[in-house]
């Protein structure tokens, strides 16, 4: 028993630390609208350390779209690659 017991410890450590990953969150940000001089599409990226289903809804989450007053469509599209 007092040899199982590292090995067993060893083995839970490996298993609880592989569904744990480090994505890389991409947003592309777009505008859209009738006015001139809109500003080209950006894309950033930011990390998220989790398992992967929590990761992608937390990157999808930052996700949005707004229209302001003058018509001009900002539009923010997040994914995991």
């Amino acid at each position: 028993m007092k040899k199982l017991l590292p090995i067993f410890i060893i083995a839970c450590s490996i298993f609880a630390t592989s569904c744990t990953r480090e994505y890389i969150c991409q947003c592309v940000v777009s505008y859209s609208g009738i006015q001139p001089g809109l500003p080209d599409s950006t894309i950033f990226e930011f990390k998220i350390k989790d398992k992967k289903k929590t990761a992608i809804s937390n990157c999808e989450a930052n996700s949005t779209n707004y229209v302001s007053p003058d018509n001009i469509v900002m539009t923010e599209k997040c994914r995991i690659y």
